[in-house]
């Protein structure tokens, strides 16, 4: 599916099945984020550039000379990390007139509200479970922190339950709650 933002008021038109469709985004929250996580990534990155650029850069401070394998992998690296960096910390989760999203770029996961079962609020996700997009049983999670999350329970499909770490878990499940009467 393609799809542009075409304003700013939170219309989408997307080109599905040969016609193009207005999707209306109700509501729309970045995901939450402890500080102990962002301070992690933060300092892994750093890390891995510091390496990189001491593998480049070393042989002018008396360090002996890097082979250009070893600087491309840690480009490599660096540049990757930078990229999943980028798309957890770009995770969203909104409310449209069509059902419910989940989005961490390159990822995008809708629920319809006519494949919804049931909405509810769950306690502290597990440890094991871990960061990012992760699939915990039949369970799609979209991870950001330990903490409650909203469940939503689908009617069918691979994927039973969609498992979202949103800022005020309440408050999105009253809102999904509101769209499905």
């Amino acid at each position: 599916m393609n799809s542009r933002n075409l304003s700013k008021r939170g219309y989408r038109m997307a080109f599905t099945e040969q016609k193009f469709t207005e999707k209306s985004i109700l509501y729309e929250e970045a995901a939450p984020y402890s500080n102990a996580i962002k301070l992690m990534m933060t300092l892994i990155f750093l890390a891995l550039a510091f390496t990189y650029f001491f593998a480049v850069f070393g042989h002018f401070v008396g360090s002996r000379e890097v082979p250009e394998q070893a600087q491309f992998a840690l480009l490599l690296a660096a540049s990757l990390y930078a990229l999943v960096m980028w798309g957890f910390f770009s995770m969203k989760f909104r409310i449209t007139d069509r059902g419910v999203e989940a989005v961490m770029p390159p990822f995008r996961y809708s629920v319809p509200f006519s494949e919804i079962k049931e909405v509810k609020t769950i306690e502290n996700i597990p440890w094991y479970v871990g960061w990012g997009v992760r699939l915990w049983g039949r369970r799609l999670a979209f991870v950001s922190m330990r903490k409650s999350a909203v469940a939503i329970e689908k009617k069918r499909g691979f994927f039973r339950m969609l498992v979202l770490t949103t800022r005020e878990p309440e408050e999105f499940a009253r809102r999904v709650k509101e769209k499905l009467q």
